[in-house]
């Protein structure tokens, strides 16, 4: 893939705070002589109307062509950067996984306190079990979110 840069645009250099980037690709079953361009800037320019609908602020974005595509088809690919989503969804998704895991814990130990009256040695292997769990479900926390 050989992408070229068609179209960019730099808005609001003076935005401080949280941004995304999101960078996707996309085929017009267009060849380029025959408006694929065209069609490829009215899908960017609906994307950018969506993305102002949801509150977030449109920062920088580049539309670049991939010269190499097929004959009856132009790749394209779009990568944007806008502020943030007005919504806290690392929070919420935290918050979620956290009351899941409180349940998830209290279940086992009331499943680790019937095993433990039938016989005291099998309380080992739960606890080991959710302990493991624990750990997992920190480690890919803390690797997502980088």
């Amino acid at each position: 893939m050989a992408f070229q840069l068609i179209d960019q645009d730099k808005f609001n250099q003076d935005y401080r705070g949280h941004a995304e980037k999101c960078v996707y690709t996309f085929k017009v079953l267009l060849p380029d002589q025959f408006g694929a361009s065209w069609t490829a800037q009215q899908m960017l320019n609906a994307h950018i109307t969506e993305l102002q609908a949801q509150g977030s602020l449109l920062l920088e974005y580049k539309l670049l062509e991939d010269k190499l595509s097929g004959t009856f088809t132009t790749e394209y690919k779009v990568e944007m950067i806008a502020s943030a989503s007005p919504l806290w969804w690392n929070l919420i998704i935290i918050g979620v996984l956290a009351l899941a895991s409180i349940i998830f814990i209290s279940w086992s130990i009331q499943t680790i306190e019937d095993i433990a009256e039938y016989s005291p040695g099998a309380i080992i292997a739960p606890s080991v079990a959710i302990v493991a769990v624990a750990v997992l479900a920190g480690i890919l926390l803390l690797t997502r979110r980088k």
